[in-house]
């Protein structure tokens, strides 16, 4: 029987490729998933913070929003770049945004999209109208 020397060296180079190409997949996908959850989230705030000073009287909707767009948008991305963001301001603000996420493989690039909204809700005409229906639902039991 004999030895042949070299044969676990080929091996592990077929192997090591599959490997590098299954941890770098992970990575990005990773990345990607990062990126997408840390927008989405951003997207949310920004039309929170809109929906918030469309409460008061004279409120800066559109630039409440835009400001905290921007200021989240600055920060917290692996390997994105392009970002743009759009708010919208009616009954409801939303926020959407748009980034390119660089992907290792071919030079390929994922456009991510996310949005948020969030509804502009008077807070003390609210609670009246849920005490107005509090009190019909009581006069009539």
């Amino acid at each position: 029987m004999k030895v042949r020397k070299g044969s676990f060296t080929i091996e592990a180079a077929c192997v090591m490729s599959l490997v590098l190409i299954t941890v770098m997949g992970v990575l990005y996908l990773s990345l990607f998933v990062h990126n997408r959850s840390w927008l989405t989230a951003a997207a949310y705030e920004a039309a929170l913070a809109g929906s918030i000073e469309g409460v008061q009287k004279n409120g800066q909707i559109y630039e409440a929003a835009s400001a905290k767009a921007q200021e989240l948008g600055n920060v917290g991305f692996f390997g994105a770049e392009n970002l743009s963001y759009q708010v919208s301001d009616r009954k409801t603000v939303k926020v959407s945004y748009q980034v390119d996420t660089i992907a290792g493989f071919g030079g390929f690039r994922w456009v991510l999209r996310t949005e948020g909204s969030s509804k502009i809700i008077r807070p003390a005409q609210w609670i009246r109208k849920v005490k107005a229906a509090s009190e019909i639902v009581k006069d009539t039991e």
